[in-house]
């Protein structure tokens, strides 16, 4: 089925006047060369005039990353010095004001271990919010249990304070 295209096209050429061949041919080889141009080098070329175009950018983006880490190094190295130790002391007021009455808590360098058998699950909730920002103390490990009264929570939670390294 090819051989018989290829054999009606092989007689169609020659039949064909020299000059028309020429013609054809070059009208052959412009379609080829652009779609050549239009599929492969057109859009590579716009491609690079855009990477071109955008680089300095990047730059510039990447410096301002650069003098955000800097930055921040030195706020993290500033925040964490500036954090006092945490004590008893410390950490028995901010429970009383959320109203938690605890059955132990001690205070072993930066560890913090608290248990209050009775509690408001919303009070404990705010308390750590807040021991977490004011003295930079992450939650290590926590247990709570629901009792049977609606909103009052048995709870005994491990704290560590983050400290600068």
């Amino acid at each position: 089925m090819m051989q018989d295209f290829l054999e009606q096209w092989r007689n169609s050429w020659e039949k064909r006047a020299p000059q028309e061949r020429r013609i054809l041919t070059i009208v052959a080889v412009l379609i080829v060369a652009s779609v050549i141009y239009l599929v492969g080098i057109a859009p590579a070329t716009q491609n690079r005039t855009q990477l071109e175009k955008s680089i300095p950018e990047m730059k510039q983006k990447a410096a301002q990353m650069n003098e955000l880490v800097v930055q921040y190094k030195g706020l993290a190295s500033s925040v964490a010095d500036g954090v006092a130790p945490v004590t008893r002391e410390l950490i028995e007021p901010t429970l009383v004001r959320r109203n938690i009455k605890t059955q132990s808590l001690s205070v072993t360098g930066e560890l913090v271990r608290v248990q209050a058998n009775v509690a408001n699950y919303a009070s404990v909730m705010e308390w750590l919010l807040e021991i977490q920002k004011a003295m930079r103390l992450t939650v290590e490990d926590i247990k709570i249990t629901a009792l049977t009264e609606p909103g009052q929570v048995s709870v005994v939670v491990t704290l560590k304070q983050q400290r600068a390294a």
